[in-house]
């Protein structure tokens, strides 16, 4: 919630304000959106300019919506004269600045920054359910973590919130130091892991653990670094931050830790957690090794926020899996499927068929994993998909892959031991949709051919795949 005030304020001498009526600065706007679908009444719709879509031509649309103005570049004389638009020279820049000036008025709020190459939304739901139980807390809303997401988050702050948990992504070294000092600096830093996420952008691992770091560098001294000490690289950033570290995982030196796992691999573990000098068997409903960590770094929020440890059980008790982040559901032929479509990485791939080999299944059950490319990994791709496929064999029984890079899923497999007969290669460019729904349509049916009621299916790709449209093939 922000204030027509805060716009104008926060870009000082850069705004035009186009309307019949007199403006009124403590007008306020419930959200801002940038989606014209979602625009509600009241909304500041951004118009933003994109490569394939510009936002300015749905200001009529949400005009007749309700919306409450228009951050644009050039307004439209398709509205009523009386419709408030914010003219500025530049919609994202505005849009920072207006977030900066509404963060800066929010003094009462704890700022809990997000980031990691897997994991980070999970994360952020599971840290949100538990500092929500404390008291009232803002998360980004699915995975709005981008120069355009996270200030349409800060963007929403009420002064009831305590907590504000955000998502933050990177896909350049300096982008996580820049969302920063231009909108928001966290009090508290919490990195999941790193690992080869978006490695067409970063060039490296060590990239990818240079640009994480920025949210801790980014810390002042009174603030705390959530640190997963499990992560090497992880660890390692406690270098670059004179902020109070808290550690948490499954290693004995971690402050907030778990051990003795027990329990289904696949519907969730039950684990002893230790936090500040208690210990509380915690049964938890997340799927693999990488749930508990999940649980753990929520936790070890609600340790900084000085939570009863019973308090925060409760909480991790009650967390599940998000969208299309490991979600059991039924599969073709009476068999269990895994829904875990919203993204991959190797490293999400590993996990994911670990926690598969580790779950037992009926006698003569096989487990199939159906993945879509791995993108953004420019030329790191093949030798990132062969290192997945690798890892599969003698993990999975039945590998289909779906794309044109996942070819190198079947070859890693093969040269790892896999059996060719039980590889199979759907060919499919990602600009083709109609070509690659054919694909997936077609591995949709040799699974409802060959799956049994026994076995465990996995669906994964990168998120431009779209694996879950495959999910209405398979009913």
């Amino acid at each position: 919630m922000f204030t027509l005030n805060d716009i104008l304020q926060g870009n000082e001498g850069m705004v035009s304000l186009h309307s019949t009526a007199t403006p009124d600065a403590a007008q306020v706007f419930p959200f801002a959106q940038h989606d014209s679908r979602v625009v509600g009444k009241g909304d500041l719709f951004i118009a933003i300019r994109g490569e394939r879509v510009d936002g300015h031509r749905f200001i009529p649309d949400v005009a007749r919506a309700g919306a409450g103005a228009v951050l644009c570049v050039e307004p439209s004389f398709e509205v009523a004269p009386d419709f408030l638009q914010i003219v500025v020279p530049d919609v994202v820049n505005a849009l920072h600045k207006t977030a900066h000036e509404r963060a800066a008025r929010q003094r009462t709020t704890i700022f809990t920054g997000i980031t990691g190459s897997n994991g980070k939304t999970s994360t952020k739901e599971a840290v949100a359910t538990v500092l929500g139980r404390s008291a009232p807390t803002l998360k980004t809303f699915a995975s709005y973590n981008n120069e355009i997401g996270y200030p349409l988050t800060v963007l929403s702050l009420e002064e009831k919130h305590r907590y504000a948990v955000l998502e933050m992504g990177a896909q350049w070294v300096g982008e996580l130091a820049w969302l920063c000092n231009t909108i928001a600096r966290p009090d508290w830093s919490l990195i999941t892991n790193v690992g080869a996420a978006h490695l067409e952008y970063f060039g490296s691992q060590e990239r990818v653990a240079l640009a994480k770091g920025e949210l801790v560098e980014a810390l002042a001294a009174d603030g705390i670094a959530i640190l997963n000490y499990d992560d090497l690289n992880v660890r390692a950033m406690s270098a670059r931050t004179p902020a109070r570290i808290l550690y948490y995982g499954l290693s004995e030196e971690a402050e907030v830790r778990g051990s003795d796992l027990q329990g289904d691999e696949l519907r969730g573990h039950s684990f002893t957690l230790h936090y500040g000098g208690q210990m509380r068997r915690v049964p938890l409903h997340l799927p693999g090794r990488h749930g508990v960590l999940i649980a753990l770094a929520a936790a070890a929020a609600g340790y900084a926020a000085e939570m009863p440890c019973d308090e925060v059980c409760a909480g991790l008790e009650t967390l599940l899996p998000a969208k299309g982040r490991c979600e059991i559901k039924a599969g073709p032929n009476g068999s269990t499927l895994i829904d875990d479509t919203y993204n991959a990485n190797r490293q999400s791939i590993v996990a994911i068929t670990r926690t598969m080999r580790a779950t037992t299944i009926a006698p003569g059950g096989k487990r199939w994993a159906v993945l879509g490319d791995i993108l953004e990994l420019g030329k790191f791709s093949r030798a990132e998909h062969n290192a997945s496929g690798a890892f599969l064999a003698g993990t999975i029984d039945y590998l289909l892959a779906i794309g044109e890079e996942a070819r190198y899923f079947i070859e890693g497999a093969i040269q790892a031991g896999m059996p060719q007969s039980h590889t199979f290669y759907f060919e499919a460019g990602l600009e083709h949709q109609e070509q690659l729904e054919a694909a997936k349509q077609a591995a949709a049916e040799l699974l409802k051919q060959r799956v049994q009621s026994e076995d465990l299916v996995l669906l994964k790709g990168s998120r431009g795949m779209h694996m879950e449209t495959m999910l209405a093939m398979l009913e």
